[in-house]
């Protein structure tokens, strides 16, 4: 598993772009739940009202993701992982998380899993998380190293990864 986690980040530095975007990876893995769901009604574990707080959930990501955009375009600093970016954005969510767009979409895919109440769907946050976790981010922590030097890797020191 380390090897093949190696090959695809020195893959990825050599092009310096990612292939396939986090969004993309998002929207298969919620089109990935709600198919689950279809295909096996027999996982659900969750009916009823209490689905509702799924949405509740759901609401708290995808605000915390969209807040992480407009701090990115505030500063005019390119979203997509893979551009370089201009700025080092420390406001907002960032105080308490180096990566609140991904945790927001991660929470999000949770929330949209409580709501479909299908076990299998709670793989959707658990592979997003993952996925984001052991690639997209430590390819963005090395160009953002790179980029910004101290000033990156003192912030780095002060806010952790995730929560």
């Amino acid at each position: 598993m380390q090897k093949i986690r190696y090959y695809v980040l020195k893959r990825m530095e050599q092009r310096k772009k990612l292939p396939i975007k986090p969004p993309h990876i998002a929207f298969t893995l919620l089109f990935l739940s709600w198919l689950a769901d279809h295909l096996f009604p027999q996982f659900r574990f969750i009916n009823g009202s209490n689905r509702y707080i799924g949405l509740a959930i759901f609401i708290v990501g995808i605000s915390m993701t969209f807040y992480s955009f407009y701090l990115f375009k505030k500063n005019k600093t390119p979203i997509l992982p893979g551009q370089k970016p201009t700025f080092v954005v420390m406001a907002g969510p960032y105080k308490f998380t180096r990566n609140p767009m991904y945790l927001g979409v991660t929470i999000g895919l949770l929330g949209i899993s409580i709501y479909i109440g299908n076990l299998l769907s709670l793989l959707s946050p658990l592979i997003f998380f993952t996925v984001m976790n052991m690639v997209y981010v430590p390819f963005e922590e090395r160009l953002l190293e790179k980029i910004f030097g101290k000033q990156y890797l003192d912030y780095k020191k002060e806010v952790r990864r995730w929560v």
